[in-house]
């Protein structure tokens, strides 16, 4: 099948050869190939033979990448936000709007070409305009449900292959991580259990957080998030912990722990570590970035680098 890329006039600007790997009713998802020279940009690098998964829709305001080096290993997911694609039997057309977004497979997530996005929209009829805007929130949910289940692939095996477990410490995320854990089909196999100890009552009797600690230090804490992961690995017997507490919002905070603040920890036989962030979403948002945050940090201090799991494949992307 042959793609065209085209401006937000309709022009075609780039066209390439894809082989179908999907259609089914206004979706298809295809595969190709790079094929021009190498292309350095700020947050990826473009080689010859990357494989581009890219899935196109005739009812969506934009498309979703996958990109992995020819050896499999991902790179990341790429959106454009666009017109809903037109599709034949042979030729997808899109029109890119300018406005890009970038997630990493360590979590971060770039938004490319906002001004210039700005200067575009204005230029289209309103209810295009709405159209588009709209987009972007729906394109980071969809690119970050992406990101977790590679995480979730990725942690899984960093564990299975150290034959360990894991268990989950929450307070403000309030069992979200180990949701997110429990979505991975297996991960009996290495997730033991959580206890969402939202109380400071529950902190001390059952993950055994220092009574010194909450008076001193308060429940949102690096302190308390530190004794929260070595609490949960006692108290379930687990070989990692990894825990989060911290002020979701929207009251509760104050100068010195605004609303937003939150702390992740984790402790294994590699050693402890603890992040501490603030976040500047409503309270479900401040809890989903809490949850990711934990991943993330559980990435790192499993595998530092992530080049190391070049066979843990990312599940194809899904439409939402």
């Amino acid at each position: 099948m042959r793609v065209h890329k085209c401006d937000h006039r309709g022009q075609r600007r780039v066209s390439y050869e894809g082989d179908v790997l999907s259609r089914d009713g206004g979706r298809i998802t295809l595969r190709a190939i790079w094929t021009l020279p190498t292309r350095t940009l700020p947050y990826v690098t473009l080689e010859q033979g990357d494989v581009f998964v890219e899935t196109f829709y005739t009812d969506r305001w934009y498309n979703l990448f996958e990109i992995r080096h020819h050896h499999g290993e991902l790179k990341g997911w790429y959106a454009d936000i666009t017109r809903p694609a037109r599709m034949t039997d042979d030729d997808i057309e899109w029109d890119d709007l300018a406005l890009d977004i970038w997630m990493a497979p360590d979590g971060t997530m770039l938004t490319l070409d906002e001004d210039e996005f700005e200067t575009l929209i204005r230029t289209l009829p309103p209810n295009e305009a709405a159209s588009a805007r709209g987009a972007v929130a729906l394109v980071r949910d969809e690119l970050r449900r992406q990101w977790r289940r590679y995480a979730n692939d990725w942690i899984a095996d960093a564990l299975t292959r150290r034959n360990w477990t894991l268990g989950t410490a929450e307070s403000c995320t309030g069992g979200q991580i180990g949701d997110v854990i429990t979505d991975r089909p297996g991960s009996s196999a290495y997730f033991t259990g959580g206890i969402i100890a939202y109380s400071n009552a529950i902190k001390q009797h059952l993950l055994g957080v220092n009574e010194a600690t909450l008076r001193q230090r308060g429940a949102v804490s690096a302190e308390c998030a530190l004794e929260m992961a070595q609490g949960v690995r006692r108290t379930l017997s687990v070989d990692v912990g990894v825990s989060a507490t911290g002020i979701a919002g929207p009251s509760g905070g104050s100068v010195d722990k605004p609303v937003g603040l939150t702390y992740v920890a984790v402790s294994s036989p590699l050693g402890e570590q603890v992040e501490r962030n603030v976040w500047a979403q409503d309270r479900i948002g401040n809890k989903q970035a809490t949850g990711d945050a934990a991943l993330r940090l559980l990435m790192r201090h499993l595998g530092a680098d992530l080049a190391a799991s070049a066979d843990v494949r990312a599940a194809p992307l899904r439409s939402i």
